[in-house]
């Protein structure tokens, strides 16, 4: 299955990204391809305006990764009571063009509180006609997140959970493959 992963803090000392990247290397160890998006932090502001959108080539590539993946991954903090401004402006990049409608996408919310951001990405999600489910959403918390040097966390109980979500989203392909008749 190919999937492809957005940070919701795309940057190199990101947590997130780190978060993102470990899912990713656990899905390829599982026989999936998987790619993290890092336009994300270049694109321009959304302009709702259609004549604008077809000049932004990194919009396009963005949009043509997302819509040739089986499955988008989105690892994200919470931003002032909702997702980080550069995530949203992603989102409503994709929104114009239905990128994510019917797309099977599972995120990770890794931020000191977060149930704020499962709501508001829930609802953006819900809105653009993703197809979610509640075993691909995780949310690990402030006092859970300090990492590993292995990329797993301290907890053993957190480590669990992002398995069990990486299993989730890994046996999703199963349903692809074998649909039923």
């Amino acid at each position: 299955m190919k999937i492809v992963g957005i940070s919701g803090n795309p940057y190199a000392n990101s947590t997130n990204l780190k978060v993102l990247e470990k899912v990713g290397a656990e899905l390829e160890s599982q026989g999936h391809t998987f790619e993290v998006i890092h336009e994300v932090k270049d694109l321009p502001l959304f302009n709702p305006q259609t004549e604008y959108q077809e000049h932004y080539d990194i919009v396009n590539q963005m949009r043509a990764k997302v819509k040739e993946a089986d499955f988008l991954v989105i690892v994200s903090p919470e931003y002032m009571g909702g997702v980080p401004a550069i995530l949203k402006n992603a989102l409503e990049w994709m929104l114009s063009e239905a990128t994510l409608m019917q797309k099977p996408t599972a995120f990770v919310i890794h931020s000191p509180i977060g149930k704020h951001a499962v709501e508001a990405l829930n609802r953006h999600l819900s809105i653009m006609g993703a197809t979610l489910k509640e075993e691909w959403q995780l949310l690990i918390s402030y006092n859970k997140r300090i990492e590993r040097k292995d990329g797993w966390f301290q907890d053993d109980s957190v480590n669990d959970q992002l398995k069990a979500f990486i299993q989730n989203v890994s046996t999703y392909h199963h349903q692809i493959i074998f649909p039923k008749q």
